[in-house]
């Protein structure tokens, strides 16, 4: 009987983790979409790249709470529209139980630093 069948049907190797473009992007802007229970639209600055993400954290996070934050974001995704709001990353968090945690750094670091 296979206790980790799971997990190993699901591994990957080292070379798809590497296409992945992970990095810190500091939140420069962030407002709720209007009509949307959910969906929060954060402007986040890549060290001289901005982009636009679109994510459902409302529920979770005001956008006061992020304007100056470091989070992480992977940032080599297809575009993709949410309620007519373009997006052009995906951040990270943690959901545990119903409570979500945005990935930061635990120290200061310039944006668009990439993560291993």
């Amino acid at each position: 009987m296979k206790i980790f069948s799971f997990m190993e049907e699901n591994l990957l190797d080292i070379e798809y983790f590497r296409k992945l473009d992970i990095r810190t992007a500091k939140v420069t802007e962030c407002e709720k979409i209007e009509k949307s229970r959910s969906l929060l639209r954060l402007t986040v600055d890549m060290g001289g790249e901005k982009k636009q993400v679109v994510s459902s954290i409302a529920n979770s996070y005001s956008p006061g709470d992020l304007i100056g934050k470091t989070i992480i974001v992977v940032t080599n995704l297809k575009p993709a529209t949410f309620m007519g709001h373009k997006s052009e990353a995906m951040l990270l968090a943690a959901e545990d139980q119903g409570s979500l945690s945005l990935l930061t750094t635990f120290s200061e670091i310039k944006p668009g630093t990439e993560v291993h």
